[in-house]
């Protein structure tokens, strides 16, 4: 409710009293013609005030003051019950308009109160009071009491500016303080009243949800419907907690009621990141076992692998069957060859990396990758590799792991670019660094995009499903971010967010 609306409420709320009062002890006793004046003056008023103010002025105390010494005047003066009302404008004057307004509505009212106890009882003819005055005040009477009473006005005012302005400067250090804390939190925060209407919500819930909220609206009105479902079960005390998603985020909300099921405070907690952790620490777990599994297989597997092999390789064909002998031979060699690879991945893929953070230029790891990259059994003449990498750009980066991903990345571009293409390295600082690693292969279909980093998964017939996961884990410890863009037949760009 605004200032002047409670202003205006006060003042009718304090008047119709006055009159309802005095109609009740005026009960068969006639002369209502003042109360009926009095009355008509004070309803045209009203009218002027509700159709021509849109704000509290201290004039309209001032007039309100007059009204009441009036109604004063009309109903004893000197003897009249209802002067003491003086005290509730000059602590209307405080809390709607300001300290000095008060000491002037007290001033006022003083001087008012003044012309009632030596004016009105001599001079104010008998037919217009409503209440016979029982005798004349003497001069003394009459001056203690304005005395007394203009004191306690100067008091009153005094003492209610000092508390207005004391609650007015807690309540602003209420809001600052707790508004401030609500709006600096990562959580989102809504309150609810008992009819499920928004109360109040910071701009993180806004932010969170992408929806402006009001005050006053009904909270299931406001939300998009994929979240209905999901608030309602909360807001209903179905359940306590719940975890949605939405717009590729996680979410936590818990609810709160006030006491006396006054309201519902509703806290809303990003967990996308702590989910994130959570997938981690299981998949680390997992890796730790698999460590132990895969030294295990190491020794149980390339022992006969090597035995095999050593063997195959002295096996010398001959006779009728020599060039059939020859051909499974080396059968069992590439074979061989193929799972010596599948353990070597798997060992690389499950040990434990120490990351050796260090200085260096991204165009010298870049050099020293195109060169592995063109000793490669997937690299032909039909295959141009660009660098396009700027010779000043430096990272903190564990150079080994760094090497690592280049390679990766170029020997799969390699592999999707069997009949030529090219294969471009660069690198560009904005607000960050980010490694390009682009080529003009068949691209990647919309089913794997989600699969490409998953261990096990590969595109690629000779492929063991271990590079984009090694990758990714190196990013990862990093610290980086890693992206991938794609469509099939438009070739594939990688990149790597520093």
């Amino acid at each position: 409710m605004g200032r002047f609306r409670r202003y205006f409420l006060y003042r009718t709320v304090l008047f119709i009293s006055l009159l309802g009062i005095t109609l009740f002890f005026l009960r068969g006793r006639g002369r209502l013609l003042p109360l009926a004046l009095f009355s008509i003056l004070f309803i045209i008023d009203e009218i002027l005030v509700f159709f021509l103010q849109d704000r509290t002025r201290l004039f309209n105390l001032l007039i309100d003051a007059t009204y009441l010494s009036l109604f004063i005047g009309f109903t004893g003066g000197f003897y009249s019950p209802f002067a003491p009302f003086y005290f509730t404008l000059i602590v209307f004057a405080a809390y709607l308009l300001s300290p000095i307004s008060s000491f002037i509505i007290a001033g006022y009212s003083g001087i008012l109160y003044g012309f009632i106890c030596f004016g009105i009882p001599n001079n104010l003819p008998e037919r217009l009071l409503l209440f016979q005055l029982p005798e004349v005040p003497t001069p003394v009477e009459a001056l203690l009491t304005f005395i007394i009473y203009s004191l306690s006005f100067i008091f009153t005012a005094a003492l209610s500016s000092f508390i207005v302005e004391r609650f007015k400067k807690e309540v602003v250090r209420l809001k600052v303080t707790t508004g401030d804390i609500l709006e600096a939190m990562d959580q989102a925060i809504i309150t609810l009243d008992d009819e499920k209407r928004i109360v109040w919500s910071n701009s993180t819930a806004s932010t969170m949800l992408n929806k402006t909220f009001k005050t006053g609206d009904f909270l299931n009105e406001v939300l998009y419907k994929p979240l209905r479902s999901t608030f309602e079960k909360i807001v209903t005390g179905e359940k306590e907690e719940f975890e949605f998603e939405y717009n590729d985020r996680t979410y936590k909300l818990k609810r709160n009621d006030l006491n006396q099921e006054q309201g519902t405070i509703l806290v809303i907690n990003d967990v996308t990141r702590e989910k994130e952790i959570e997938k981690e620490m299981q998949m680390r777990g997992k890796l730790i076992t698999l460590g132990q599994f895969a030294a295990n297989l190491a020794h149980e597997v390339r022992n006969p692998v090597s035995s095999i092999r050593a063997s195959a390789e002295l096996f010398k064909p001959q006779g009728k069957y020599s060039q059939k002998n020859e051909q499974l031979k080396q059968l069992i060699i590439d074979e061989s060859d193929h799972l010596n690879g599948l353990v070597e991945k798997f060992l690389e893929f499950t040990k434990d990396f120490e990351v050796k953070l260090k200085e260096i230029y991204l165009r010298d790891a870049f050099e020293k990758t195109k060169s592995l990259l063109k000793m490669s059994k997937y690299f032909n003449d039909k295959i141009t590799i660009e660098d396009k990498v700027n010779k000043h750009i430096l990272i903190n980066a564990d150079p080994n792991m760094l090497k690592s991903v280049l390679v990766n990345l170029g020997t799969n571009s390699l592999k999707s670019m069997r009949n030529g293409g090219r294969l471009i390295f660069n690198a560009v600082r904005n607000e960050k660094i980010i490694i390009e690693v682009e080529d003009t292969g068949y691209g990647i279909s919309e089913e794997d995009m989600n699969n490409i980093f998953s261990p096990f998964f590969s595109r690629f017939n000779d492929g063991f499903g271990f590079g984009l996961a090694i990758v990714k884990r190196i990013v990862k410890l990093h610290g980086w971010d890693i992206r991938v863009e794609s469509k099939l037949g438009q070739g594939t760009k990688f990149k790597i967010i520093i």
